[in-house]
């Protein structure tokens, strides 16, 4: 090796001290990812080269473009490019932000990316408004209808141009008025009505008039609003029709007189959903708990509420699921917890596992046990002893040593073996550890795999721009 690729190796191997030394090595080793992850860090004469760099090639450019993690600031960069596929990837990418997009309106007459354009989580509804403008093609407007960022006038002007031929979307779409609601509701059909009574802003006049209705339907959908009173709520959860009632179980105005009623319904999937409730009453549990259907015992064995004596039964449930939700109960004493250990099931000795509640001294026998999803709970646990998260960062299962990783009581010295991880994601979410310094981390630098480069050249940028 010469001295100059020494002296570039020594350089390379040394944490950046600033800003201007990390954008440098990553210049110097020409890779994009690099290079896209310290671009919006970079001052004006640096972004030149960092551009050089990212669009030199275009199947560097049709590859980033496509990728999620691609930074918004580079992504607008390849707006420029003239390239179709280039930009078909752009308009596609989640990343892409607001300014990007209305840039690409502006200039794009193909209505197939105009469409992709509109369909995009971040395009704006001054965009949105100009592109239903623009077209009258099916498939775009029902793009601008279903879009989140539409707002209430755009939505008024596609109910008006297109008389009932988008009510489903306008019903359903958070941004449409009262007024339009009362509007689609006296035109709608069954489904469409049930969209409207179901709106967090459906007026209250139509709660009335849905009431009325026969239509299990409507009503199913009428009982989830939680604006409804809670007179209407009642006479829903007693409705005639299971749906209804399982619909109206949940909701948050039920009187105790009505739970007391639902708790012995006819229908278990009415008694699942009361099951899940966290306003229950001991009498109420009581009931649940002896309750035919397991996945009612299992709903109600994950209440906060519930007594020592009623978690104690539960856990002597005979279907496993049960046993693993009071497993999973954050009131479960260490006791029980440690008796739970012995389960049969390994699916009920894994909650264990996870469990925080669960002593440490039951934590390193788990931790003997060769199923991943046990070693896995116990490698997450905070209470797992640091001699035992040792071991386990030695694990053949990825799952495991990712367990590890992410367990915040991890120590330096545990994970510092882990910076060789076989696994490209388990190298990568050391670099958001907090255990580790930014030296460790730098050793990373030149890592095999694109998205830990990525990841760690965007860490340190994150560094230099606080």
């Amino acid at each position: 090796m010469s001295l100059l690729m020494k002296m570039q190796t020594q350089l390379n191997d040394s944490i950046p001290g600033s800003a201007a030394e990390l954008i440098s090595v990553a210049l110097d080793s020409g890779d994009i990812y690099s290079a896209a992850a310290v671009y919006g860090l970079a001052d004006f004469h640096d972004k030149k080269l960092l551009a050089e760099l990212l669009t030199a090639k275009r199947r560097d450019v049709l590859k980033l473009a496509r990728w999620q993690h691609t930074p918004a600031e580079v992504l607008a960069l390849f707006a420029d490019v003239e390239d179709e596929a280039v930009r078909l990837r752009i308009d596609k990418n989640p990343a892409t932000q607001t300014q990007t997009l209305s840039n690409l309106y502006r200039d794009e007459a193909d209505i197939s990316f105009i469409t992709l354009i509109a369909k995009h989580a971040n395009t704006s509804a001054e965009v949105l408004w100009q592109i239903l403008h623009s077209s009258t093609a099916t498939d775009l407007v029902r793009a601008v209808v279903k879009n989140p960022n539409t707002d209430a006038e755009t939505l008024a002007l596609v109910a008006e141009k297109f008389a009932d031929q988008f009510d489903a979307e306008l019903a359903s779409h958070p941004a449409t008025s009262a007024d339009l609601l009362m509007r689609l509701y006296a035109r709608g059909n069954e489904f469409v009505q049930a969209a409207v009574v179901a709106h967090k802003e459906c007026p209250a006049t139509l709660f009335t008039l849905a009431a009325k209705q026969e239509s299990s339907l409507i009503l199913r959908h009428l009982a989830t609003n939680l604006h409804i009173d809670k007179r209407l709520t009642s006479r829903l959860a007693l409705d005639k029709n299971y749906s209804v009632r399982r619909a109206a179980a949940s909701h948050k105005n039920l009187p105790a007189w009505v739970l007391e009623q639902l708790v012995r319904d006819d229908s278990e999937y009415v008694r699942r959903v009361v099951a899940a409730r966290e306003d229950l009453t001991a009498e109420m549990m009581n009931c649940l708990i002896a309750d035919t259907d397991h996945w009612v015992r299992q709903w109600v064995a994950l209440n906060s509420k519930l007594s020592d004596s009623q978690l104690y039964s539960l856990s002597q449930d005979e279907h496993k699921e049960v046993r693993r939700a009071v497993a999973r109960n954050p009131k479960t004493n260490s006791a029980l917890l440690s008796q739970l250990a012995n389960d049969q099931e390994v699916w009920v000795r894994a909650a264990v596992a996870n469990q925080p509640n669960t002593p440490a001294s039951t934590l390193i026998i788990l931790a003997d046990m060769d199923d991943i999803d046990v070693l896995g709970g116990v490698a997450y646990n905070p209470k797992t002893p640091q001699k035992v998260l040792q071991r386990l960062s030695y694990s053949i299962s990825a799952d495991v040593r990712r367990a590890v990783i992410l367990n915040n009581m991890a120590i330096r010295q545990t994970l510092l073996p882990l910076l060789d991880d076989p696994y490209y994601l388990n190298r990568m979410m050391l670099i958001q550890s907090r255990a580790l310094s930014a030296d460790d981390k730098w050793t990373l630098y030149d890592d095999p795999d694109p998205a830990v480069r990525f990841s760690l050249f965007t860490w340190f940028s994150r560094q230099y721009q606080q």
